[in-house]
């Protein structure tokens, strides 16, 4: 199997090429991981190479062929990544349709982008296809993370999890996707998005990345504030904003790792605000800011979570202040 554009995850890569070479399709794939990951990059490789009519499978898809050419193949649906969520009518419409035959290739593929924003109605809905699936269809899920979804659906599907891409591998696609950019600049977008190159490539080009730099070291210094009035006020800012709050959790996470090494008399920074970071160093204890640190763990999995987005930000703006000690 090829991979082009499909940067990192190399174990990934030649786990599925291992089975595909060999023309092993998996029926049911989840492939979970970060916003900006490759998740839906990957799920799309695949179903192009499940339609491709290459005979050579180690090549597909070949981008030549009849179907690899097509925009919109015939025997590929894509449903979900819309932010809406999946209800259980349209679980049982795409039920329907999944027993009608390929009209072109030897499957049809399915592909449910934000598995988790599923209904626990519609992912019952799913798993009855899921346990007994025609021969010739191969689902593919894609998620944040696999514990949002039922575990009778996780337990039948092979699960991959997508890890963050090196800077190395991925600087071609970004200075490729993002040629106006200084290549320093991206660097610093890639630490602070945790190398989700999809982030990135979003962040920088709608403005994130520059709000990011500077919601974040502003919020750094108001968790020490002497009033939380202005902590939330600037957590305003992230009101529907999910991107630019993960953006701002990546961004804390470097601030405080930062000011935890400055704290041992380190000197190696990773953060984009330097001084903040000292600021922290020089206002708390080694152990407020590991709990600082622990926090904004469970800050960001909560938001991969799908929380409440005004309970989120109630929730940020009091346990940082708790950690802290104010």
């Amino acid at each position: 199997m090829q991979f082009r554009d499909f940067a990192g995850n190399a174990p990934i890569k030649q786990r599925l090429a291992a089975e595909i070479d060999a023309g092993h399709y998996p029926h049911a794939l989840l492939i979970e991981g970060p916003l900006g990951s490759g998740r839906r990059t990957l799920a799309r490789l695949i179903a192009r190479a499940a339609l491709c009519r290459d005979t050579d499978h180690s090549a597909r898809p070949c981008g030549v062929c009849a179907a690899c050419q097509k925009a919109t193949p015939p025997d590929l649906t894509e449903l979900g990544g819309d932010g809406t969520s999946l209800s259980v009518d349209t679980i049982r419409r795409l039920r329907e349709d999944a027993f009608l035959l390929p009209n072109e290739s030897a499957y049809r593929v399915m592909i449910l982008a934000e598995a988790q924003a599923m209904t626990p109605q519609a992912q019952n809905a799913l798993l009855k296809i899921l346990e007994e699936p025609p021969a010739h269809l191969l689902f593919i899920l894609t998620c944040d993370t696999r514990t949002s979804l039922l575990e009778t659906i996780r337990s039948r599907c092979v699960c991959l999890t997508l890890a963050p891409t090196a800077w190395e591998e991925a600087a071609p696609i970004l200075t490729a996707r993002l040629p106006k950019e200084d290549p320093a600049e991206l660097q610093r977008a890639h630490s602070l998005f945790g190398g989700c190159i999809g982030q990135v490539i979003d962040g920088v080009g709608d403005g994130t990345f520059r709000q990011v730099l500077d919601l974040t070291p502003r919020i750094a210094a108001a968790i020490v504030a002497p009033k939380e009035a202005e902590l939330l006020e600037l957590t305003g800012a992230l009101e529907k904003e999910k991107q630019l709050t993960a953006g701002v959790l990546a961004g804390l996470s470097l601030i405080l790792r930062d000011a935890l090494v400055g704290k041992y008399g380190g000197t190696t920074t990773l953060s984009t605000a330097p001084e903040a970071a000292a600021q922290l160093a020089s206002r708390l204890t080694a152990q407020r800011l590991t709990a600082l640190m622990e926090q904004v763990e469970r800050l960001q999995f909560a938001l991969s979570r799908n929380m409440n987005n005004t309970l989120f930000l109630t929730r940020l703006c009091a346990c940082l202040r708790q950690a802290a000690g104010y």
